[in-house]
């Protein structure tokens, strides 16, 4: 091989390199989510007191202001149908589905724990875990129609 070649073929492996870096580097983008879709999630807690958890639920709820068109009739949070159990490992398994009212934007999880002695723990986004948020896209909208009014003698 030439020395023009080897130069070539070495200028490209720079480029696909840092080509795979930049994309990395970014993060990857997750799809986002439609109606009827399910999304899972596994939660853990730690600590000595962990075991004192009995149930979970979960929720996403809207992280902004809804679209205008997506305003009457559709949602803006959705959780677990109802409170879940812990696996024999203590893990608990969440699924929520996706409804199909549910208003187009950026969703974030809440989760809420039952104890038997000291009620219901509520952590957020940021307190206590990381996570990020659902995208979802609804494609439904509707425009309330328009109205007039006028007295009548």
């Amino acid at each position: 091989m030439s020395l023009t070649q080897k130069s070539e073929v070495c200028g490209l492996v720079l480029t696909l390199l840092f080509a795979v870096n930049l994309s990395q580097a970014q993060g990857p983008n997750p799809l986002p989510r439609h109606p009827g879709d399910v999304i899972k999630y596994e939660i853990n807690f730690d600590g000595s007191n962990a075991n004192t958890v009995k149930t979970v639920t979960a929720s996403l709820n809207l992280n902004g202001s809804q679209p205008k068109d997506q305003t009457y009739g559709f949602v803006v949070n959705f959780g677990t149908p109802q409170p879940v159990s812990p696996s024999p490992t203590n893990t608990f398994v969440v699924e929520m589905t996706v409804p199909p009212n549910v208003s187009s934007g950026n969703y974030v999880l809440n989760v809420s724990a039952r104890t038997d002695e000291h009620g219901n723990i509520g952590y957020g986004e940021g307190s206590g875990f990381d996570v990020p948020a659902i995208h979802i896209e609804n494609s439904k909208t509707f425009t309330a129609p328009s109205i007039s009014v006028k007295p009548l003698p």
